[in-house]
């Protein structure tokens, strides 16, 4: 593979490049998945401010534009520039494996966030959102019970179908919630949203064609569940009195300012979420990164690290605590009571 011997290459003209943590300035390289989402921009914002703050490091960010080619790219860049440490967000846990290997070639100590390498070669940080998502999941079909006991359950996804980490800790436990409450509930479709709302919303126009009769929507990130609700929207759904939702009951993942300000409108669908927490995540990545630089963590030794996620629902989590949580990992200055009002 032209890649992985690009990387090879690389780490070979570069080894010994790595720097100790004694240097007045650490510099940091930090490869996020995407920064469209806005919980990778909070996610690097937490970090660039964190990691100056409490070790002297500058952080320097590479889009990894939701594409292995180019995380690979970043990857070969830190390495050239003979960074302390690597932080690194991709796709593939097989292409991960080079991109470390590479890394470790040239000394650079590397910490993978959410999605891990294959062969479990270096520390790992996992946001373990398997209890969340099967809360998610049970609590809509509880709800859906509830209002409307004689309508059979109905299940679409708008997600990211190959990728391995999202199924095991969001839309499998989702599912499985649902079926906690409800055995007989089905899933009548499964699109691809990609990376942003555009295509999540067009994904969930196409899936009202076929299966009109969906009734809960789970979107397996912001966009995906913000892009469904346009389309459910544009199709005269999407609607709730006094938070009793009439057609669907839509369920996401981020807890984003978007998503918050549809879940508290006691007049949108949108009502369930769990808040992935940027500042928490950047915080625990940092300082496995900076354990691996001074020795105090193998960097050659697999281990891992979980944060977890904060569930949140119109009914059960009064607006003020999300408001809090929105400030804290979202450096939001939204009034939230204020925008569910519109």
């Amino acid at each position: 593979m032209v890649l992985v011997l690009g990387l090879l290459l690389l780490a070979n003209a570069f080894a010994g490049g790595q720097g100790d943590a004694g240097k007045k300035s650490l510099k940091i390289g930090k490869i996020p998945i995407t920064m469209q989402a806005n919980y990778h921009q909070a996610h690097v914002k937490h970090l660039i401010a964190y990691a100056k703050e409490k070790y002297n490091a500058d952080v320097t960010v590479i889009d990894g534009e939701f594409s292995t080619e180019a995380s690979v790219k970043g990857v070969e860049t830190f390495i050239a520039q003979g960074v302390n440490g690597i932080l690194l967000h991709s796709l593939d846990e097989k292409v991960n494996d080079q991109m470390v290997k590479a890394a470790r070639k040239a000394k650079i100590p590397i910490v993978t966030f959410y999605i891990p390498t294959f062969s479990r070669l270096v520390p790992h940080l996992q946001i373990n959102e398997a209890e969340t998502s099967f809360q998610m999941g049970k609590v809509a079909a509880l709800k859906w019970r509830e209002w409307y006991p004689n309508k059979p359950i109905k299940i679409g996804v708008i997600d990211y179908l190959t990728v391995e980490i999202v199924q095991k800790h969001r839309t499998g436990p989702f599912i499985a919630g649902v079926l906690s409450v409800d055995p007989t509930a089905q899933v009548v479709s499964k699109l691809e949203g990609s990376a942003n709302v555009q295509k999540a919303m067009a994904a969930m126009q196409d899936m009202l064609q076929a299966h009109p009769e969906v009734n809960l929507v789970y979107g397996a990130n912001a966009d995906h569940a913000l892009g469904a609700l346009a389309a459910l929207e544009n199709a005269g759904r999407g609607k709730a009195v006094n938070g009793k939702c009439l057609t669907e009951i839509v369920i996401g993942t981020d807890a984003t300012e978007g998503e918050l300000a549809k879940l508290y409108n006691p007049s949108s669908s949108f009502k369930i979420t769990q808040g992935l927490q940027p500042r928490v995540n950047a915080i625990a990545e940092m300082d496995l990164l900076y354990n691996c630089i001074t020795g105090a963590q193998n960097p050659d030794a697999w281990i891992q690290i979980d944060t977890f996620n904060k569930f949140i629902s119109y009914w059960d989590t009064p607006i003020e605590e999300a408001q809090k949580f929105i400030e804290d990992q979202y450096f939001t200055k939204l009034d939230l009571k204020s925008a569910a009002s519109k």
